[in-house]
This record gives structure tokens, sequence and C-alpha cells, in this order.
């Protein structure tokens, strides 16, 4: 079959990135041509509204360093290997797909969730609309922030409804993502992990040349910039001899700062003395590599990453409180109950799409 994925492939990140090349993996190894369909912008809403100066502001967040310099350098840098290297290699071509498919998967990542500013605002095509394929489908999608209360809120729950209808069958990933499907059309949705952890991404994988003992930090830039939990996890390497590596983002507070191609990125993860992280796909990469963790979660991403952290058994890895990093890293955690939740899980998302493809 012919099969088009319409997901978060063009954005500049590493956890879009892979989970977008392991599904990409996993339905070619079904034996289905694959092509992505990139996002058709929709408009800005409310409060969610990008304004004019929505760019400067975000900007000058990111430049509160005390050198604001090396954070252009670094930005500039992962941009221009997303756009020249990462997204061709994953088979991104810029402008609008309007070919005919067999099926259509959206999915993974936060590609039903509204209530964020985007450059793409509230996109009907993101819930099927205008796609030419004879069987739509999601898998492991997300609402993020995203309620029921927050649709009813902006008036778009009917609208919405009726799109999720128009599917064959619905994939999320998380609790909230599934109980909005339910309450919008009376359905219960099938639960499926992340693609990130159902491709195995062995033949991929990149280990970084270096012997070094290192605490990787896994964060987005304008995050994790509290004094306490930079001093907690500055305390913890410096007890434990380990030097701070940060992925893609500049902080004054690291000891390095890295732009790797994105299987590099797992390799980092993989060799990593601990993680300390507060977002969805570094918890996700810390589980899959079996490092120890702490993750911090955000208002913004509580839905997703509060759930993960439940649905394997690894709710003691958050730290509600920067004080508690450094006894979470140093409790173990029983990878062996994780790794066969991780094997079930990934029968039953190839059921799944084997299924309904």
């Amino acid at each position: 079959m012919k099969v088009g994925i319409l997901s978060m492939q063009q954005i500049t990140n590493y956890g879009s990135f892979l989970q977008a090349y392991g599904l990409k993996s996993i339905l070619e190894s079904l034996g289905h041509s694959v092509e992505f369909i990139n996002i058709v912008p929709g408009k800005q809403l409310h409060e969610y509204k990008k304004g004019k100066f929505h760019r400067l502001s975000l900007i000058a967040k990111r430049l509160m360093v005390r050198n604001p310099f090396k954070q252009i350098k670094y930005s500039l840098l992962l941009h221009r290997r997303f756009d020249s290297e990462f997204k061709p290699e994953l088979g991104v071509i810029p402008g609008e797909n309007n070919s005919r498919f067999d099926a259509v998967v959206i999915g993974s990542d936060e590609v039903f969730n509204i209530a964020q500013q985007t450059w793409f605002g509230y996109s009907p095509q993101l819930f099927g609309q205008g796609l030419d394929t004879d069987k739509l489908i999601s898998y492991a999608a997300c609402f993020g922030a995203t309620t029921t209360d927050i649709l009813h809120k902006l008036g778009l729950s009917e609208e919405i409804a009726g799109l999720l209808n128009n599917f064959n069958a619905i994939s999320v990933r998380d609790r909230n993502s599934c109980d909005t499907v339910k309450k919008l059309t009376g359905k219960m949705p099938e639960l499926n992990i992340d693609p990130v952890l159902a491709y195995d991404f062995g033949k991929e994988i990149s280990l970084p040349e270096r012997d070094d003992d290192y605490m990787l930090i896994y964060t987005y830039p304008g995050r994790m910039n509290s004094p306490r939990e930079i001093k907690a996890i500055k305390d913890y390497a410096r007890r434990h001899n380990l030097k701070i590596i940060s992925i893609a983002d500049y902080f004054d507070w690291v000891d390095e700062v890295v732009t790797p191609h994105p299987f590099e990125v797992l390799g980092y993860f993989k060799k990593a003395k601990c993680i300390v992280t507060d977002t969805f796909h570094g918890s996700v990469m810390s589980m899959k590599y079996n490092r120890p963790f702490a993750v911090i979660v955000r208002d913004m991403n509580s839905n997703k990453l509060s759930f993960l952290m439940k649905q394997f058994g690894l709710e003691a890895r958050i730290a509600s409180d920067p004080a508690q990093i450094s006894d979470i890293l140093n409790n173990k955690i029983n990878f062996d109950s994780v790794n066969l939740t991780i094997a079930d899980e990934r029968e039953k998302s190839l059921q799944y799409l084997s299924l309904n493809l």
C-alpha cells in the first residue's frame, strides 16, 4: 500500500525526527511504501494566536544567558543541520504533498494539540480534513495540553468530534488523549507507545566516540533555568565527577553542548551515566536504553509525561522538587519490568498497524 504519514516531521526537534523515522520504518517493515505529508497551516486561535512580537519575545527569553552569542550559534547550527541534512534524510520535501494514498496515518507526537502557539495554528488537516485517501487512521497521537474543556471554550468540540468520527481507527499514546477521544466520539481509542519505543533503532544508533563519564541534560531553550534546579544538577555532577553535557541547546552552566545526528543522540543517551530531562522523548530515550534518569514535569507537558511515568511504573522518577534529583538518580530502576512492558507494547503496536492498514 501507498501510505502517507502526517506528523511533526517538519519540526526542528530530535524527538520529532526520531518518532517520524520510527513510524516510517515500522510501516516499511510491514511492506508499505511511505511518504510524508506536510502540515497545511490553519487559523490562529484566540489566546494561542502568535502575535506580531511572539518570535521576538521567544528569542529574547532564549537569550537570557551570560553569552547570548553562543545561544545564537548553537540555535543556528541546529536549524541548519535539520534543514540541510536531517529532514532530507528523513524524506521531508518542502511544499504540500497532494498525492492520493491508500491510507494515511496521523501521528505520532502532539498532532491533536491545538492549545499551543505554533506556526500552523489549528489545522483541520491534522484531524484528517482534505486528505485524499481510502483509509484514515492515527497512531499514538497526542492532544498534549488540549482537553475537552479547552475545546468547548474554543467552540471546536463538535467540529473536531465530527472529524474524529471519520477515522477508520484511532490510536493515542496517553490517558488524556484517550479520555478526550472517548468524550468527543463515544468510542474508546487504542493506546499505543510512541514510535521511538516501538521501533528498535538497533541498526541506526551511533555511539559517540568519547570515553568520559557524563550527565546528559535534555530540555529546550528557556527551560531548566531555575537556580534550584541548576544547583541540584551541578552538585550531583560534581559529587560524582561527571561532565554535564547538553544536547543542542546552550546553557551557561553546562560543560559542553553537542549538536549530533539524531541517531547519535540515541548513542549519547545509551552511554550517559545519568540523565536529567523535562521532556517526553528525553524520558522515552532514557527508558529505552535503561539509564538512570530524573524527570521534571512542567505544566505544559504534565498530561503526557505524568502518564508515561505511570504507564511504566516509574512515578518515582519524577522530581517534584529539585532537592529530590540526587536521591532519584541514586535509586535503581527495575528495568526488567520496564523492558517487558516495552516488548508487550511493541507487539501490540504491530498488531494495531497490521490490522488497520
